[in-house]
């Protein structure tokens, strides 16, 4: 017995006709009288009694046919919530901290829309903190973070892009004139900084503690405007990724003598089962960023 078969079954018995049924269902009627008779002698019963009028069910064909419409209704609503899983496997949930947003998502984005037209990218975006959370408990699928060493065995991985950290002050600040800065001329003057649980604002205060020194933070906030804003008029300095704020005459950006170069990587969960989609997303980042030197 085949789905196919009690659908042409089903069909006849609605217009109590093969040649009806054969049109509505543009198959020929030999292929209609086929199937019937295949059903009938797979159960060793009759299915209609054949009249001049047209066709009948007999009894043993109601039961046959209650029982077919009850299965195709549920193939029905079983092909319906395959699609459903079908098209959310297509869709990636992203983690993106707010300065990685700006300097490789794009990008990133119009690669794999270009490659893989029916997938999604939702980009959620917070600090990597809050995304290697979001990542091993299951919310995100993958995410981009930056990080300064190795990362625990709960993550996979593969690395982006190399970003150096500048100090951008406004250019009616005197620290205009200079090209570079020591970390510890900065703890004293008023920062503003991202959020608590992006990686560079976890990093900065490891390191001022390290050095037993406390930043005068005035303000956290992931609003690169805002942040841009208080830089140009001078009411804060900041820390952030090359190409974030554009140098010029409102903004200096200087050096940070003592700071490497951060490494950004694409994670996901070592321990999860990941859909097809993020996988195309994974293969297109190895490809896309096989690079390990600092961008000019």
């Amino acid at each position: 017995m085949k789905l196919t078969q009690l659908q042409y079954f089903k069909t006849i018995c609605e217009y109590n006709n093969i040649t009806r049924a054969a049109g509505k269902l543009h198959v020929s009627q030999p292929s209609l009288s086929n199937a019937i008779k295949e059903l009938e002698e797979e159960f060793g019963i009759s299915l209609f009694y054949r009249l001049s009028k047209g066709l009948t069910l007999t009894k043993e064909g109601e039961v046959l046919l209650e029982e077919a419409t009850r299965l195709l209704e549920q193939a029905d609503l079983l092909v319906s919530r395959m699609n459903v899983i079908r098209r959310e496997s297509q869709i990636v949930k992203l983690g993106v901290p707010p300065m990685l947003a700006s300097l490789i998502f794009p990008k990133l984005l119009h690669s794999y829309r270009s490659s893989f037209p029916n997938a999604r990218l939702q980009m959620i975006e917070n600090g990597t903190l809050t995304n290697k959370t979001m990542v091993t408990d299951g919310t995100l699928d993958a995410a981009i973070i930056s990080c300064d060493g190795f990362l625990p065995a709960a993550f996979h991985y593969t690395d982006l892009l190399l970003f150096r950290i500048y100090f951008y002050v406004s250019g009616q600040n005197p620290l205009a004139s200079q090209t570079s800065v020591d970390m510890e001329e900065t703890a004293n003057l008023p920062l503003v900084l991202l959020a608590e649980d992006s990686f560079l604002t976890d990093y900065l205060m490891q390191y001022y503690k390290a050095h037993s020194l406390t930043p005068n933070v005035i303000i956290y906030t992931n609003q690169i405007a805002t942040i841009r804003q208080l830089v140009e008029n001078n009411t804060a300095m900041t820390f952030l990724f090359e190409n974030i704020l554009e140098p010029g005459e409102n903004i200096a950006r200087l050096a940070v003598r003592n700071l490497p170069a951060i490494q950004t990587k694409l994670i996901w969960n070592a321990n999860k089962k990941i859909s097809s989609a993020t996988q195309n997303l994974i293969r297109l980042s190895k490809i896309n960023y096989q690079q390990s030197s600092v961008p000019d």
